[in-house]
């Protein structure tokens, strides 16, 4: 079965460079997990699915992954590094705080739907293997802190300070980690079973503004409450 593009590093479990088929090899089996992992789940798929479903002896997987938790690892830090690349690429010169606070928010929504079936087996990995929770931790710890980074900035300014901004920031990153595991892969709530990407967004997008600013979000073409302080009316 032909395998989609999945970069990771050119690195075999031995921490060895790859050759040009070794990188080809192993991301044919980094897509095929992916696959797996969203059609079967993660503690449904064994390795022997994985090189099937690549196409690859099953001796080969060791060649570049120490066991199935290790190939997780992988895919939950391409999740990670394509979030902070989409994040990095964003122009946001000249927005307002809203605006900013809601096309992360975008981001994240949409690289999760890209990335449910990553986003499902790290959650179920976590709940089996405190190794993997401990890495899960690890993985997401930039987040966490560039969440407190921020609420601590406006702290400073006086709008809204918070005795508790790292407390703060694992609430916010786990209410967005948690709602977009219910909508996106668990099938929503009882009685909804989706959303729309706009009504999604805009609902983390006001409870992280609301929290972090202290005030209700601005309507859409009016100045926020940062363009209002810092211009003295």
């Amino acid at each position: 079965m032909a395998a989609d593009d999945s970069s990771g590093e050119a690195l075999p479990a031995d921490g060895t460079l790859l050759t040009a088929r070794g990188v080809r090899s192993r991301a044919a089996l980094l897509a095929a997990a992916r696959r797996l992992f969203g059609s079967k789940g993660y503690a449904n798929t064994k390795i022997a699915d994985i090189t099937r479903e690549a196409g690859r002896a099953l001796g080969s997987f060791y060649t570049y992954f120490a066991n199935k938790e290790e190939i997780l690892e992988q895919l939950a830090e391409d999740f990670k590094a394509e979030i902070d690349g989409r994040m990095t690429e964003l122009d946001l010169t000249g927005a307002e705080p809203y605006e900013v606070v809601r096309e992360l928010c975008a981001v994240y929504w949409y690289s999760c739907r890209k990335h449910s079936a990553e986003l499902a087996s790290i959650f179920q990995a976590s709940m089996m293997d405190e190794r993997f929770a401990e890495r899960w931790r690890d993985i997401r710890s930039d987040a966490r802190r560039n969440i407190a980074a921020g609420i601590r900035a406006v702290g400073q300014t006086g709008r809204a300070e918070n005795p508790h901004p790292d407390a703060t920031a694992s609430a916010l990153g786990s209410m967005m980690d948690y709602f977009c595991y219910v909508w996106l892969i668990e099938g929503g709530e009882a009685g909804r079973s989706s959303l729309p990407d706009q009504v999604a967004i805009d609902t983390m997008a006001r409870v992280l503004y609301r929290t972090v600013f202290a005030a209700p979000e601005p309507v859409r073409g009016e100045p926020s409450h940062s363009t209002e302080h810092d211009s003295g009316t």
